[in-house]
């Protein structure tokens, strides 16, 4: 007997009776095209901070046609951020909270007791896609995308490749580690296939091949993982060397970039790649006009944290700018986490608009989720909140008052958000920071006080402070040593530590990280063990493979050259 027909005709009975109270009985669920930027900083896109360096005129116009998420928040580094995106949940509530992100060879992902975006959409009967970093897991197929809901995969699992020859691997000083890692729904992609096309634009290409065939009988859903601008590594036959920055001579020369000073190279290739991916946006919306899908799609632009800062870590910095924030990746700072987001669509009744809602990364699974017709309640017990009724309807305030931007018990770190009467916001911090010296402000390479290189944007951070550039915190700020606390509303550059003198404020704060703490779910350190018989030199004929799967590699079809063809 079959007592499962019953549960799905029910449900798509009550998925019929949503969609025609989202929608109308005549409209069709939205497509949905999210695009995930890679270490973007604040002051890498031009509508942020208006800056002369990376005009991006394609990124800036869908912004200002669209809403701006002023408020913003992912986590401080890859994975946990692309985790929290997919599942809708904190990660430190799932023990993904580490700024330890995966590195290849590693065993472990997203939990497979999970379920990601693309599975629920799926059950609404939208067609999904997969293109670019998925780095949420590999070890096993059952990690890989086209295993977690996607129809159709074009990825690489690390947290960087090169973007001419998809190669991955653990940086110098450490040796033979290195292969390449690109999949095409779960076969290996072979080099006489890609003939070292520039990923960005073989991953676009894949999209608009994707969008020239498609019938329309579904919905769409389009994950875009770019790999821009993040910086990558390169294989010198002995090891490999980090901080590569892959660009194409075609935005090397855009006036921006090549009218650029010579003395600060690194910023240079950084310039050109954010040109790279404004090209990449364009490539999309040209696609969906083309195809007469733009009106009915939602087109939404995140990154995943902010830049990486030389400072930090040389081996691994895209000379990225988060100014005029404090710090950079990996931290908890403002820098680190504040992110550029927005959203664009023709079914958003008020655009051209900026909101200063608290948005965390979280909110899009079931922000989208409901756009899509879905019933919220079938989302189960997660963190993230819909924005959906607020967006569609350009309210100024959204559901949330609070959020958690992390809280990891091993690396001894935390900070909270919370939305006090009159609107004011206020953040504590709490626990190492990056080396416990150093909690700094950083100028964009190439600028200075006499010349920002900048014209304000509505969308510009003002830290109150000369120059707009914070030089020193007026109260000092040492979370190892104590608790900091910021109002953000007024102090969006965190250079006044209000500990001392709003001491009640504090005491809440501290309560209430206390009360969450109690739902951490550490996580296995011994995950984070390199397995050597992952090495793809020793084993897999120089391929980073599921190891550990009962089929770590599949005979991959013989490739079809691809075609780069376009919905025009």
């Amino acid at each position: 007997m079959d007592f499962q027909r019953p549960l799905i005709l029910s449900q798509a009975f009550v998925f019929l009776l949503i969609s025609d109270a989202v929608f109308g009985s005549n409209a069709k669920p939205p497509n949905i095209v999210f695009i995930l930027a890679d270490d973007l900083g604040h002051n890498d896109i031009g509508y942020a901070e208006g800056s002369h360096q990376v005009p991006t005129p394609h990124i800036d116009a869908l912004a200002y046609d669209g809403v701006i998420l002023n408020r913003h928040y992912s986590f401080s580094a890859c994975t946990p951020s692309r985790a929290s995106l997919m599942t809708g949940r904190y990660t430190f509530q799932m023990g993904i909270q580490s700024a330890i992100v995966i590195n290849p060879g590693q065993p472990w992902g997203i939990p497979l007791n999970y379920k990601l975006m693309p599975a629920f959409l799926k059950e609404l009967n939208y067609t999904t896609q997969f293109y670019g970093k998925w780095h949420v897991g590999s070890h096993t197929r059952a990690y890989h995308p086209c295993s977690r809901g996607f129809d159709n995969c074009l990825y690489y699992n690390s947290n960087d490749v090169s973007l001419f020859d998809y190669s991955a691997g653990w940086i110098a000083p450490v040796a033979n580690r290195s292969g390449r890692d690109l999949y095409e729904n779960g076969f290996q992609v072979p080099m006489n296939c890609t003939n070292n096309h520039y990923l960005p634009d073989l991953l676009t290409e894949k999209f608009e091949q994707f969008l020239h065939t498609h019938d329309g009988s579904k919905p769409f859903y389009v994950q875009m993982n770019t790999p821009l601008p993040k910086s990558a590594s390169e294989w010198d036959g002995t090891t490999r060397q980090g901080a590569t920055m892959y660009t194409m001579p075609e935005f090397q020369l855009r006036p921006a970039v090549a009218n650029f000073s010579d003395k600060f190279p690194g910023r240079k290739k950084e310039m050109a790649m954010i040109q790279a991916l404004d090209d990449q946006v364009n490539r999309i919306i040209t696609a969906l006009k083309n195809k007469g899908a733009l009106d009915n799609t939602i087109v939404v632009f995140v990154s995943d944290n902010g830049a990486q800062s030389l400072i930090s870590d040389p081996t691994r910095t895209n000379y990225g700018s988060n100014a005029p924030l404090r710090m950079f990746k990996r931290t908890l700072f403002e820098g680190g986490v504040r992110t550029l987001a927005f959203i664009n669509s023709p079914l958003l009744k008020r655009r051209g608009v900026m909101t200063n809602q608290l948005f965390h990364i979280s909110d899009w699974l079931p922000t989208l989720y409901e756009a899509a017709g879905g019933d919220l309640a079938h989302l189960g017990d997660i963190s993230g909140l819909s924005h959906w009724k607020s967006l569609v309807n350009g309210e100024t305030s959204g559901p949330r008052n609070e959020l958690v931007i992390n809280i990891d018990l091993v690396a001894n770190q935390y900070a909270l958000i919370k939305e006090y009467p009159y609107n004011v916001l206020y953040k504590m911090i709490g626990g190492n920071v990056f080396n416990n010296s150093y909690t700094g402000w950083e100028r964009t390479i190439g600028t200075s006080a006499a010349d920002e290189m900048r014209t304000p944007t509505p969308a510009s951070i003002v830290c109150n402070t000369p120059g707009n550039v914070a030089p020193s915190a007026v109260n000092l700020c040492e979370p190892w040593i104590a608790d900091c606390l910021f109002d953000l509303t007024n102090d969006p550059c965190e250079t006044t530590n209000l500990a001392a003198k709003l001491p009640d404020i504090l005491e809440d704060f501290q309560s209430q990280v206390a009360a969450y703490m109690l739902s951490v779910l550490p996580y296995n350190l011994s995950d984070y063990i390199y397995d050597d018989k992952s090495n793809p030199a020793l084993h897999w004929n120089g391929w980073w493979v599921p190891w550990l799967d009962p089929v770590p590699v599949l005979q991959s079809p013989a490739c079809a050259p691809f075609n780069p063809t376009s919905a025009s």
